[in-house]
């Protein structure tokens, strides 16, 4: 069977292992096992997020997030 465990990562914070909330701001989410969702969400929030899977192979799946203002 599969045994891998995936993180989603800021720069070098960790915000989630596996089903665990790393990050202690609770804006974070994790839905469905794998999906981050961030509330109220703010401008310093912008920047890469990275999911990461570890089975053996890391692999990394980089999601930019842009804030934009109002117009």
């Amino acid at each position: 069977h599969c045994s891998y465990v995936l993180l989603w990562r800021r720069g070098s914070a960790v915000l989630t292992a596996a089903n665990l909330m790393v990050t202690r701001d609770s804006r974070f989410r994790l839905v469905d096992g794998y999906n981050l969702e961030i509330n109220k969400v703010m401008p310093q929030d912008a920047g890469d997020y990275v999911c990461q899977i570890s089975d053996g192979d890391n692999r990394d799946q980089i999601h930019t997030v842009e804030i934009l203002g109002e117009k």
